[in-house]
């Protein structure tokens, strides 16, 4: 059974191109723990269609479908059996984990795993710089760990560092379409102008999740229920938004305190 992790972005910025290899961000993420588990089997049924089970379900994925295609395993008949650890559409980065952890599934070569799941995800705009975030930690074997994406696309420079501190993610809200906001121009305009000039100096989770906030408060992602939710965040803690996603991201030295504060608006997870 193989693992891809899930990512969180913080920021990001929007690299278009028609190669869609080329095509991806920039930005600073967190690589976490739990991800998507992942088998495959042939269970030699008289369809040639591959078909994706999770929870116990037939699934429409069509992101992890076109990644297996790439790699020379389309429609040869396969079930893809995904155990997701943590949703998708809350900004975790699932839809470009489970692509990669269905292809190092059936493909020995890890790039040509990672270049057909990035592809996928690029092609269908469910993402543009998680799976190349997720693949750099997974041959560092260092999550959870902060993620600077340095040049967009397959091949693109990234760079992690561990995390220390302890992390607090509340799965808020309902979830959002990130296909949405990726194919629309005026939206990628607002993104790559909010994300000009912002670097992070000293690197750890707590500067990570501030710069995070500056950008989604510039890049105007927030609406009215994640502003509700950080206003009851405690003094001393930091948090933002999981990007493009309804989830938020916290840290604090006091994490039993955060958790209180935040249990009431999603299911909280700790790392």
């Amino acid at each position: 059974m193989s693992f891809a992790p899930g990512h969180v972005s913080l920021t990001f910025a929007v690299w278009p191109d028609e190669d869609p290899l080329k095509m991806g961000s920039t930005g600073i993420g967190l690589v976490l723990p739990q991800g998507v588990h992942c088998a495959v089997v042939d269970e030699q049924s008289e369809s040639s269609e591959n078909v994706v089970i999770c929870g116990g379900k037939q699934i429409k994925d069509p992101v992890t479908l076109r990644a297996l295609e790439l790699i020379g395993s389309g429609n040869q008949g396969l079930t893809i059996y995904l155990r997701r650890d943590l949703p998708l559409g809350f900004g975790l980065g699932i839809s470009g984990s489970s692509a990669l952890a269905a292809c190092l599934e059936l493909e020995k070569d890890f790039e040509k795993s990672v270049k057909a799941a990035h592809q996928a995800e690029v092609e269908y705009k469910t993402g543009l710089g998680d799976v190349m975030a997720i693949s750099a930690s997974l041959k560092e074997n260092i999550f959870p760990s902060i993620v600077i994406r340095e040049s967009p696309g397959y091949g693109g420079e990234v760079i992690t560092y561990p995390v220390k501190d302890k992390m607090v993610i509340c799965l808020s809200g309902l979830g959002r379409d990130t296909s949405q906001i990726l194919n629309n121009p005026e939206w990628t305009e607002i993104i790559n102008t909010a994300s000009l000039g912002i670097q992070l100096t000293n690197v750890n989770l707590r500067t990570a999740i501030k710069t995070g906030r500056l950008f989604t408060e510039k890049a105007g992602l927030m609406n009215e229920n994640l502003s509700e939710i950080l206003e009851q965040v405690p003094v001393g803690a930091v948090a933002s938004v999981a990007h493009l996603g309804t989830s938020i991201v916290a840290t604090s030295d006091d994490v039993l305190e955060l958790c209180s504060a935040l249990e009431n608006f999603g299911e909280i997870r700790e790392f």
